[in-house]
């Protein structure tokens, strides 16, 4: 199943806390909503310049819609950001989130 939103957590925190988010619009595009008051400039960034993937090499944006959305769930780990998948399921779906909770992965001990 295509992702429909996909949510940026910022791990920086005790608790990762959300702090945008990206919702699959009526009219195809990605439309991000910033959730923390503190804002998101990676997210943000994100929203005006794209993505930059690999295979093949292009820059994707949020008027690419669901293909945005994957590449956002694709990028490589960061230090204090987590992107999780919190599209609705059915129950025939596969469990969301990066632990199957909804929940962003633990940040790693460095």
């Amino acid at each position: 199943m295509s992702p429909t939103v996909v949510a940026i957590f910022d791990v920086g925190f005790a608790e990762p806390r959300k702090v945008a988010e990206f919702r699959l619009a009526d009219d195809g595009t990605a439309v991000l909503a910033i959730t923390d008051p503190e804002g998101c400039p990676v997210a943000e960034e994100w929203s005006t310049q794209g993505v930059k993937v690999y295979d093949p090499v292009r820059t994707i944006g949020p008027n690419e819609g669901v293909d945005f959305l994957h590449a956002l769930l694709e990028l490589p780990g960061m230090s204090y950001y987590r992107i999780a998948d919190e599209s609705p399921r059915t129950a025939t779906d596969s469990p969301k989130g990066a632990l199957g909770d909804g929940k962003p992965p633990p940040r790693p001990d460095v």
